[in-house]
């Protein structure tokens, strides 16, 4: 007995140490690759995409580059991950907002292709769709560029889109107008449409990468990621992990200098300085929040785009946030989000001269996203959200203890990944 199971468990540790060849082997190949573009195609006064170094890191989902304006990110990314793509055999899905922007996309990927010269304009074919458009280099499917307000009709392309685990989001901080609604469900379903194979080689499972210039803070994205600390407070030009994201925040001080800065004034330009322009003042940090959850009562009203607005209230503070919904809201403002355990804010909870405790600075704010976006909602700051608070339900110890213990790993986290 014991010489069988002697030989089931060498034959565990040949399978294991195979295992392990093969995704060394894939992480040297993959290394190479990247280095070779580096050498021969990525000049050194642009962006230089360390977050591809992790690209093959298993624990990491979200890749977010935050930097000022001309570091080259939209051309060298596209242009990387041509060339990784086409070397690793599967593709990249290019989202662009709007369908009227997929020819452009596609312009644009032809352009970066025939700019660096990797291939020549000849190896591209293009196969053109309602939903989507598909570039081939060398007949090999590189690139699927399609637009978020396909996403649900983009099911009925899963075995296609499958094949293109790398999804890439460019611009995906905007002007606020030009955000399109449920952006975070848009991008989550495209996603599952994508994620349909186990193991992947390389990469494992697919993953985002956003790209942006720090033009605000109203991304649909952003209050379902919870990434606004580390957007407020992390360091310029430094490359940090926050759970299953790494985030870059850099300012390109080579591009700059060949900008023209007498035209417009440069010193809070965020093109220019790579960092977000928001007040810090009526800000919430995180431990204050934390400890204003002892002898606290919340009210969670649901709002549009899947968001709620959350109000954590003690004899202390009142501390207001915008959140991703959790569908357990106890109000809602639209009549078709009420059910059973969640009634509708009705005229009665309305009060005009509630918007005064706002001009007062009666109320702080979680976060410089929250605070704009109830800033600039003229129907949030009517709600005398005092009367939506619970009599006597206070938030429960257990609570507040998971809440402390999540904040202690995520601190130690941050600092593991500096």
């Amino acid at each position: 007995m014991s010489k069988r199971l002697n030989k089931y468990k060498q034959t565990a540790d040949k399978i294991k140490k195979t295992a392990q060849s093969i995704v060394q082997d894939e992480e040297t190949y993959f290394k190479s690759l990247l280095k070779e573009y580096r050498d021969k195609y990525l000049p050194s006064e642009y962006n230089q995409l360390e977050l591809l170094d992790q690209l093959t890191n298993k624990d990491i989902d979200w890749y977010i580059s935050v930097t000022s304006r001309g570091d080259g990110k939209s051309f060298n990314y596209t242009g990387a991950l041509a060339f990784l793509c086409y070397h690793l055999n599967f593709g990249c899905t290019f989202i662009v907002r709007h369908w009227t922007l997929q020819e452009k996309a596609r312009t644009l990927i032809s352009d970066v292709v025939d700019t660096i010269g990797m291939f020549s304009s000849e190896d591209l074919t293009y196969k053109n769709d309602t939903d989507y458009i598909i570039i081939y280099i060398k007949q090999r499917p590189v690139f699927f560029i399609t637009d978020l307000n396909r996403a649900s009709d983009l099911k009925q392309a899963s075995h296609l889109m499958k094949e293109f685990p790398i999804i890439l989001y460019d611009e995906f901080l905007t002007l606020p107008s030009d955000y399109v609604s449920n952006e975070y469900q848009k991008l989550k379903i495209i996603y599952q449409s994508i994620d349909r194979k186990a193991d992947r080689p390389f990469i494992k499972q697919p993953k985002i990468i956003l790209l942006g210039n720090p033009v605000n803070f109203d991304s649909p994205i952003l209050p379902a990621l919870k990434i606004y600390n580390a957007l407020q407070t992390q360091e310029i030009n430094t490359i940090k992990q926050h759970r299953n994201i790494l985030l870059e925040l850099r300012r390109n001080d080579s591009r700059n200098e060949v900008k023209n800065s007498r035209v417009f004034p440069i010193e809070n330009d965020e093109n220019f300085t790579g960092q977000f322009q928001f007040s810090t003042f009526m800000l919430a940090s995180d431990k204050e929040y934390t400890s204003n959850l002892r002898n606290a009562k919340i009210v969670r009203i649901k709002l549009d785009d899947t968001l709620m607005f959350k109000v954590l209230h003690n004899d202390i503070n009142t501390i207001l946030s915008i959140e991703q919904s959790d569908n357990d809201e106890e109000f809602c403002l639209s009549l078709s989000d009420v059910n059973e355990k969640r009634q509708l804010i009705t005229d009665k909870y309305y009060k005009e001269r509630f918007v005064k405790k706002y001009n007062k600075n009666l109320f702080k704010f979680k976060d410089a996203f929250s605070k704009n976006y109830i800033s600039n909602n003229e129907t949030i700051k009517m709600i005398d959200f005092f009367k939506c608070l619970p009599y006597n339900k206070k938030v429960e110890t257990e609570e507040i203890y998971e809440t402390v213990i999540k904040n202690n790993i995520l601190e130690r986290l941050a600092k593991r990944y500096e």
